[in-house]
């Protein structure tokens, strides 16, 4: 809480010396490439390089029936990622179909991954005989296909494999919930709030066991006062104990880390190397959790953002399917950012997770992230970014594996330096 406080007066110092701006307009819609009276056809490119001066200590990592020492000094150029994406908008954006894809992850560097891929329904064109349910379209939205659950703002703010502009950090916050799924979302936007109630299959790819269940999903958001943002997120999966694999919505991390090789073995095919240094709790088999966002606006040109979640999960533990139990946790994060001029700004955060339970309830502690850095916009769609970050978790028992990968949280490691990240996205 002190080195939070200490954080956060710091950057609220810079804010008030700051003269006022606005943060640059940046259109994410990609390019049009292609259309027609009632057709139009876009294409998005993001990518990121990064060089990264890091050290990590108390680290050691189970593999293969023994502990692995990792190397302590990790600096020095990370692979190149990026995302393309295509859309198609029908009639006067009547209907979206969107799909993406990775084409190089933290995960598997050299392989290109499906993400998102689903339409949006506004209303029916007038030419088809569906016209008729326009109504009823006057007042909901339809969105259908495997996208990333709406839960939390954090598919909105996080960077994602190369799409890093949404960011004005470099890293993520240490849990940042974001799980795709085939399923369906109905929305309706009102006069300064909105509501969305949705479902899914539970689990990222297709699934026909009788073990599997449907999730189920919930949102209500209010921006009524100008400049303040609030939402609250719902998310439930009861999966039979029978099922191979469970809801991905705090473990998919193909959308990697920012932070190459901190806390896991690199990319050795021991499947250790996912998400490096972020938190992932939970398998998902039975999964409860629950999101409170707020997004505010002090004055011209700074932005405030909080989210608080807590969940509880039931089922083994991921890197030791030896053992089982429930697993209770917290998470939240603050983040302050502030423009000086159109093209720069600072930023700073902190987020924790800490678990009341970890699979026994005498095993509990947390992790924590400190970050703090600026942005630069060389033009719209080039940015430049810098951070430094400090991670740390404590108060777990010796030997707990499965926080954060196959790492052994119990012995408190640690991580700390600075990474710099060039992002073109348009």
């Amino acid at each position: 809480m002190i080195k939070l406080l200490f954080s956060l007066s710091i950057l609220f110092s810079f804010s008030l010396t700051s003269i006022d701006a606005q943060q640059p307009e940046y259109n994410r819609k990609g390019f049009e490439v292609a259309s027609t009276d009632d057709l139009a056809f876009k294409i998005g490119l993001h990518s990121v390089g990064r060089f990264q001066y890091l050290t990590q200590s108390d680290v050691r990592i189970w593999s293969d029936g023994e502990w692995v020492t990792p190397s302590k000094d990790l600096h020095g150029m990370q692979t190149s990622f990026a995302n393309i994406e295509f859309m198609v908008s029908i009639g006067d954006g009547d209907i979206d179909f969107f799909f993406d894809g990775l084409l190089a992850t933290q995960r598997h560097p050299s392989l290109w991954w499906g993400n998102n891929g689903y339409m949006y329904i506004r209303q029916i064109p007038g030419n088809s005989f569906l016209s008729k349910i326009n109504p009823l379209m006057k007042h909901i939205d339809i969105k259908a296909g495997n996208f990333f659950a709406n839960f939390g703002e954090h598919q909105f703010t996080r960077t994602i494999n190369g799409d890093a502009h949404r960011n004005p950090l470099i890293g993520n916050p240490v849990v940042a919930p974001l799980g795709s799924e085939p399923g369906m979302e109905i929305y309706h936007n009102g006069n300064g709030y909105g509501l969305m109630v949705g479902g899914g299959i539970g689990t990222p790819e297709q699934d026909f066991q009788e073990a599997r269940n449907y999730s189920y999903r919930a949102k209500a958001w209010l921006d009524l006062i100008d400049n303040v943002y609030l939402s609250g997120s719902f998310y439930s999966v009861n999966h039979d104990a029978g099922v191979n694999r469970g809801s991905n919505l705090f473990r998919r991390s193909r959308h990697g880390s920012s932070y190459g090789a901190v806390w896991n073995l690199n990319n050795d095919n021991s499947g250790a190397g996912e998400g490096p240094g972020q938190v992932r709790p939970g398998v998902g088999r039975e999964l409860t959790a629950f999101e409170f966002n707020a997004i505010f606006t002090l004055f011209e040109g700074n932005k405030i953002s909080a989210y608080f979640g807590m969940a509880e999960d039931v089922g083994p533990n991921p890197n030791n399917f030896g053992q089982s139990g429930d697993e209770k946790w917290n998470y939240y994060s603050v983040e302050v950012q502030h423009y000086l001029n159109d093209n720069f700004y600072l930023a700073g955060r902190y987020s924790n997770i800490n678990y009341s339970e970890f699979l026994s309830s005498d095993n509990k502690g947390d992790v924590y992230r400190i970050q703090a850095g600026f942005g630069s916009f060389i033009t719209k769609n080039i940015l430049l970014k810098a951070e430094y970050v400090y991670q740390a978790a404590s108060g777990f028992n010796e030997g707990t594996t499965g926080v954060a990968n196959s790492v052994d949280v119990g012995m408190e490691p640690k991580f700390s330096g600075v990474v710099l990240e060039i992002g073109v996205s348009f």
